[in-house]
């Protein structure tokens, strides 16, 4: 029987303290080994190659909620900022429509200010406030009346030419036929070759018609009517329509002219009433005169002179 090494029982291990400072040590000489000679960068370099996809892994989530947050903030200031900009969007555009509406409205009343009127004529600025109920009629109603000096019959333009008639007067509104209405007409004379016609109205702000008009009659599409003054209402030479064409008799001896309204019939608020130089002022009541004594006054007159002078008599007795 050989014999056999054995190991023996109890083997004897460094001690935890001794441990210690073996690895103290070496982390001392390591630490100063790296300082003065960079001896551990190629470790370093090594294991940073191997840690850096870790870190990057573990980051990524961290990174991923904060842009998450960030977007979502971001992205709620953005339809803050968006809904305010179209709110004041909206009032910035509701604003420039009232100024444009203004200026429009300013360049015309400047425009019937400076309106030439004819001789023993004075204009009365007014504005449309209210038209007529009846659709098939051509009517408006105007803030000036009587007390303004307005009277029944005077004439209604604007920078462009004849718009209407007064009609009937209120104290402080009238009523305008347009040239337009189916009842109102016109006298009128072509500035081409002074030929008098009768302009009427068909119902629609767009069109008027020469009726009764003689086949032979010498009126050409483009000719220039204008008021010819002839009924001693309308101040002669003010503008009224231009022709479009002529119709050929149809079952009617006479022919017929349609016509295109020079003046803004329905398209303006503003217009100006012509008024005579007679016409007192707004706001003038007309001068009282001296009453006129009666028939009967003037025959008591002379009673009463009589009965005065017996009684002097009397008592002169």
């Amino acid at each position: 029987m050989s014999q056999a090494s054995h190991a023996p029982m109890f083997v004897r291990e460094m001690g935890a303290s001794a441990r210690f400072a073996l690895y103290a040590l070496a982390c001392l000489v390591l630490a100063v080994l790296d300082a003065r000679y960079d001896a551990l960068s190629l470790v370093r370099s090594g294991l940073n190659a191997v840690i850096h996809p870790a870190q990057q892994g573990v980051a990524w989530p961290f990174e991923f909620l904060n842009e998450a947050a960030g977007f979502f903030v971001v992205h709620g200031e953005l339809k803050q900022d968006n809904a305010r900009l179209v709110q004041e969007r909206g009032l910035l555009q509701a604003r420039l429509q009232d100024y444009e509406a203004l200026k429009a409205e300013n360049e015309r009343l400047r425009t019937l200010s400076g309106l030439p009127v004819p001789a023993g004529t004075r204009r009365l600025p007014a504005e449309i406030v209210q038209t007529a109920a009846n659709p098939f009629s051509r009517r408006v109603i105007v803030n000036r009346g009587s007390m303004h000096g307005v009277v029944a019959g005077r004439p209604v333009v604007d920078e462009n030419g004849l718009v209407g008639q007064v009609i009937r007067v209120h104290p402080w509104s009238s009523e305008v036929a347009l040239i337009t209405d189916r009842g109102q007409a016109s006298p009128v004379v072509v500035t081409r070759n002074g030929l008098r016609l009768l302009v009427s109205g068909m119902g629609s702000d767009s069109l008027l018609e020469v009726r009764y008009l003689d086949m032979h009659a010498d009126v050409k599409d483009g000719d220039e009517l204008v008021t010819s003054g002839v009924d001693g209402v309308y101040p002669p030479g003010l503008p009224v329509a231009r022709v479009m064409k002529t119709e050929p008799p149809r079952l009617t001896p006479f022919a017929r002219a349609l016509c295109q309204p020079l003046s803004g019939v329905g398209r303006h608020r503003h217009m100006v009433i012509l008024l005579a130089d007679s016409t007192p002022p707004a706001g003038h009541a007309p001068a009282p005169q001296a009453a006129t004594p009666s028939a009967a006054a003037r025959g008591a007159a002379p009673a009463q002179a009589g009965a005065a002078a017996a009684g002097e008599t009397g008592r002169a007795r």
